[in-house]
């Protein structure tokens, strides 16, 4: 570890998201977070349709707490216009800590077994100076 902070700057992609609510696809995990110091500080959630009809997306927050794990959606069933993209974040940060994961699902095209939605997650870790 260093002396000084350290910030880092991340993104990841995810394209054609899942379309099973019981099993969503995990956008963001904590394996970058770690203690009770660090923590990523989300900047852009960005929802591209690649679909000729609006699709729903759904984005769920997990933490794992020391009486298990809890979630709750962030966003449910949000319509997203055909050839579109939507960003979740405008504006609004929020922060993820050790345990924490963020999912995403979407529902299917008429006949498809598909996902057409594709997500992009921008982040910033924050990681703690070491003590000498």
């Amino acid at each position: 570890m260093s002396i000084y902070p350290v910030n880092k700057f991340k993104s990841s992609i995810h394209p054609g998201i899942s379309i099973n609510s019981s099993s969503p696809t995990i956008i963001w995990n904590d394996s970058e977070v770690d203690g009770t110091n660090s923590y990523a500080l989300v900047t852009s959630i960005i929802c591209s349709n690649k679909g000729a009809v609006p699709r729903k997306y759904s984005l769920i927050l997990e933490k794992n707490t020391s009486t298990g794990t809890n979630q709750a959606y962030v966003l449910y069933d949000i319509l997203i216009p055909a050839n579109t993209a939507f960003e979740v974040i405008q504006g609004n940060k929020f922060i993820l800590k050790d345990g924490d994961r963020l999912k995403a699902y979407s529902d299917a095209a008429s006949g498809s077994t598909a996902g057409i939605i594709d997500t992009t997650i921008s982040w910033v870790t924050h990681i703690p100076p070491s003590t000498p």
